[in-house]
């Protein structure tokens, strides 16, 4: 009898070298998790790197920074609007919203 890695321990390392040999790369799933963050996924780009994140636990890590960086600006920016009030935006003047007005009309 062979002594060697259990059968299921095998099977799996197999077919994570298999499904890793059909999958794109990292590099190019990168723009992709990306964009995850911006808009809806087709179902293809979903079942793509649910099937890639069974193999990398980089992407998993790096798409859980993406998160992390995202929320941590957006409660930054909160917090700036909160503390100045419109300040932090400020807003063209009326005068200023009309002489743009007639500068576009007249090109």
């Amino acid at each position: 009898m062979k002594v060697g890695i259990p059968f299921f321990k095998r099977i799996r390392r197999e077919g994570g070298f298999w499904l890793g040999r059909r999958l794109p790369t990292c590099q190019e799933l990168t723009p992709v998790l990306s964009q995850s963050l911006e808009r809806r996924l087709t179902l293809r780009e979903q079942i793509t790197l649910r099937l890639h994140f069974l193999i990398c636990v980089y992407c998993v890590r790096y798409l859980r920074q993406l998160r992390f960086m995202r929320e941590a600006l957006r409660a930054r920016e909160a917090k700036a609007l909160e503390d100045e009030g419109e300040a932090a935006h400020p807003s063209l003047t009326p005068e200023a919203r009309e002489r743009i007005r007639r500068a576009l009309r007249e090109r």
